[in-house]
């Protein structure tokens, strides 16, 4: 979208809703679960809730342009996208790079689930966060870390990790896409709960 937009007026451009007069600006949130179904099942039509609707579609082409992503995702927790990232990345025999100062859950999940299926879990802080990602293949880097607010330079990380052909992923929690863009500094995927921001 064009750079002369603030934040603001992108948002709700990316949900591509038309200037009707008499309409409203931004589509209303559409709370159904169900929906009546087209005999025609090759149409690309909204059948239930909790695989897609639009308020979702909406709420992630908004996301995607304040990250400056080509699409984006939304989950019931910043935790289940962690979790979902993590499950598709880090295959047995990788070496997982997770913040030792950053969201405790994270280290719970990756030394209780992904390290019995052969991942191995490294916890860094922000400070060494470069270095013990130097021989990774995935890469969880939380900055700024709640709550102490330490900071990891995300380009250098991202160059290492590309270095290495490792995945990096961003968890932007605390920034948010207002105050840092990830993608914009090598970062392969964001993540964040909306909860916090």
């Amino acid at each position: 979208m064009d750079g002369k937009y603030g934040d603001s007026t992108r948002s709700v451009k990316a949900v591509g809703s038309k200037a009707i007069p008499g309409r409203p600006v931004a589509p209303p949130p559409v709370p159904a679960s169900t929906y009546h179904l087209s005999p025609d099942e090759t149409e690309p039509l909204d059948s239930y809730g909790r695989t897609s609707n639009p308020t979702w579609r909406q709420l992630e082409s908004a996301l995607a342009e304040l990250e400056g992503a080509a699409t984006a995702l939304t989950f019931g927790s910043g935790m289940a996208a962690i979790t979902s990232a993590l499950r598709v990345l880090a295959k047995p025999n990788a070496k997982l790079v997770v913040p030792a100062d950053g969201y405790y859950q994270v280290r719970r999940y990756a030394s209780e689930y992904l390290a019995p299926q052969g991942v191995t879990v490294v916890e860094a802080t922000s400070a060494d966060m470069c270095a013990a990602s130097s021989d990774a293949d995935v890469v969880l880097a939380e900055t700024p870390v709640n709550p102490r607010l330490d900071v990891v330079d995300l380009h250098h990380l991202a160059m290492t990790c590309r270095g290495r052909g490792a995945t990096l992923i961003v968890d932007n929690t605390t920034a948010t896409p207002l105050g840092q863009q990830p993608l914009s500094l090598g970062a392969d995927l964001v993540v964040a709960s909306a909860t916090k921001a």
